[in-house]
């Protein structure tokens, strides 16, 4: 008992130390130092990263503690974003647009365009080797790969482009990659799932700069709410927790309400439209989480078929419209057969009213509108609807495989007068 806690006073403190050193790199982002120049600064947050391999191979090697040496390396990667973030300050200040306003003790700047590339070449020069070291520190087998992926992610953050679509650009291209990275590596200890999640502090940095200094779309907050949704979802899965795994609809729903406005402007949709695809939307995300979740897969496509059912029926009684009575019809027919092969009369009857309400507004519709909207969607969901069923029966009688009778075996009598005789 001693032992362990003694053990586990030893991780605090190793912690503590780390989180000491980050703290101390952090400061540069937001320097104020006026006695020294930029240059001087900036390299000595890259000695200071130096050291962090030089004390973890004395760490490992001379006083035989691989957990400190660990410790430090993924301090090592931890410290990238910031040398990213500085870099990039330089890049930008002789590549760049001005724009956006951003506090002097944040502002990185070169004194010419020779100067900021020289900076960048240094620093990827020396960065890069103890990128690769630190992965192999961690995850052996996959230092080359997560090396690659985690410098291309970091040279995200020195494109000299602060617009709020580059910046959406690049944060779901960071996420992206690190979710490829992460699933390819397949992490099984601590030290490879810090590795592998430290490919996402890129994406951090881009969305903390974006928020704090440049401009923010609609489409930014909606993309970092979508991240959300997902991160959150997959967490949930990760520690077994179906509340936090549900919980990521909420994400979606703000997302997909962020998303509704710039969608119209952009596909020029009406009212009517752009509320139908947003259901869709939500619905394939829904059912996408539902696939991947064995445990809450009844719940998420339960919600998808919800959210749609709400969505198509008060977008046809607020805007009317053929597309939403055909998709309330389509709907209410789904959950009909659902409900009638398992059952459950709620089902069955909601999909009843759902179909039947759906219905009565496309004939309103094709009466009072002469145009092909109404009676020739209508007339085509019907012969769809007829060769879909004639198509699904033709599949059932298929898998309709007689068993083969199999002989009676007839057990013979095993006594010598019996024998070759059937017992009863």
């Amino acid at each position: 008992m001693e032992e362990t806690r003694l053990q586990k006073l030893f991780q605090i403190l190793r912690f503590c130390g780390a989180a000491m050193v980050v703290a101390s790199a952090g400061t540069f982002l937001v320097q104020q130092w006026d006695e020294v120049g930029q240059v001087t600064r900036y390299l000595a947050l890259l000695g200071t990263t130096i050291l962090l391999p030089a004390v973890g191979y004395l760490c490992g090697i001379r006083f035989q503690e691989g957990r400190s040496a660990r410790v430090l390396m993924l301090t090592l990667l931890a410290m990238l974003p910031i040398h990213a973030g500085v870099l990039g300050g330089f890049v930008y200040s002789q590549f760049g647009t001005p724009m956006g306003d951003v506090a002097a003790v944040a502002k990185w700047v070169a004194d010419s365009k020779a100067q900021a590339l020289l900076l960048l070449g240094g620093g990827a020069a020396v960065l890069v080797p103890l990128t690769w070291a630190a992965f192999r520190t961690l995850l052996r087998s996959h230092a080359t790969l997560l090396t690659i992926v985690s410098t291309g992610l970091h040279a995200l953050v020195l494109v000299p482009n602060r617009t709020g679509p580059w910046a959406t650009l690049g944060l779901l291209a960071v996420f992206g990659a690190a979710m490829w990275a992460i699933v390819r590596i397949k992490p099984q200890t601590r030290e490879a799932w810090l590795a592998g999640t430290s490919l996402l502090l890129p994406g951090l940095l881009l969305m903390v700069r974006q928020l704090a200094f440049y401009e923010i779309t609609q489409v930014f907050f909606g993309t970092i709410a979508a991240i959300g949704a997902f991160a959150m979802f997959l967490l949930g899965r990760r520690l077994g927790d179906v509340a936090v795994e549900r919980f990521a609809i909420s994400p979606v729903l703000v997302s997909a309400a962020l998303f509704a406005s710039p969608m119209q402007n952009a596909l020029h949709l009406s009212n009517a439209h752009t509320a139908m695809l947003i259901g869709v939307l939500i619905a394939v995300v829904m059912l996408a989480f539902g696939w991947r979740s064995q445990r809450s897969r009844r719940f998420f496509v339960y919600g998808a078929v919800q959210v749609n059912v709400a969505v198509s029926l008060l977008t046809l009684i607020i805007h009317g419209g053929a597309w939403a009575a055909l998709q309330s019809i389509a709907l209410g027919l789904g959950l009909l057969s659902y409900g009638f092969m398992t059952k459950r009369r709620v089902e069955t009857y909601s999909g009843v009213a759902i179909a039947a309400t759906g219905f009565v507004f496309e004939i309103a519709l094709a009466v009072r509108e002469f145009g092909w909207g109404g009676w020739a969607a209508l007339a085509a969901f019907g012969l769809v609807l007829v060769a879909l069923t004639a198509w699904l029966e033709r599949r059932a009688r298929a898998a309709r495989v007689e068993r083969p009778e199999v002989p009676q075996q007839q057990s013979l009598d095993s006594s010598p007068m019996g024998r070759g005789v059937p017992s009863v």
